[in-house]
């Protein structure tokens, strides 16, 4: 692989892990909101408009890097017991058509996410409900995230040829 590719990936790659890493905190704030919700509903009897929306939220940014911290760290679940038993020419045609299927998927979530984000601020869209946050930061965030992906993606399947 080209040097600065490789530097290039690696940078995406340590991007990924840091990303990851950080935002891991973003599951204790949930349990912390959570935490008050259950106690201000059943104790104080005076549930909040807010603990909702705003953990659903926080938990779809979790979520939107949660996959690529796992491919970061090779944590994805694959189904090695049928993989194993193919012959080498099938491993190629399956991986091909792996990375295929990765690669279209991502660019279908790029480009539509990004339609879907830019709908959503030039509309300043917030969620329904009392509790109206904005919903136009996740939104925007589903492009960019897909996007490390992607070359997260393309990274660990070029390692994985070498």
């Amino acid at each position: 692989m080209i040097k600065w590719l490789k530097s290039f990936f690696n940078l995406i790659d340590i991007i990924s892990g840091k990303i990851g890493d950080g935002l891991s905190i973003l599951i204790i704030v949930i349990m912390f909101f959570t935490t008050i919700e259950v106690v201000l509903r059943y104790v104080f009897n005076s549930p909040t408009i807010w603990v909702w929306p705003l953990s659903r939220q926080i938990f779809g940014v979790y979520i939107l890097f949660a996959g690529i911290y796992a491919m970061s760290k090779n944590a994805h679940i694959r189904i090695e017991i049928i993989y194993n038993l193919l012959p080498k020419r099938m491993k190629q045609i399956a991986s091909l058509l792996g990375m295929l299927s990765f690669i279209s998927f991502m660019g279908v979530l790029i480009w539509q996410g990004a339609w879907m984000g830019q709908n959503s601020l030039s509309s300043g869209e917030t969620a329904h409900g009392a509790f109206r946050i904005p919903l136009y930061p996740l939104k925007i965030l589903i492009p960019v995230a897909a996007i490390l992906f992607l070359l997260e993606g393309i990274y660990i399947l070029s390692r994985n040829k070498e």
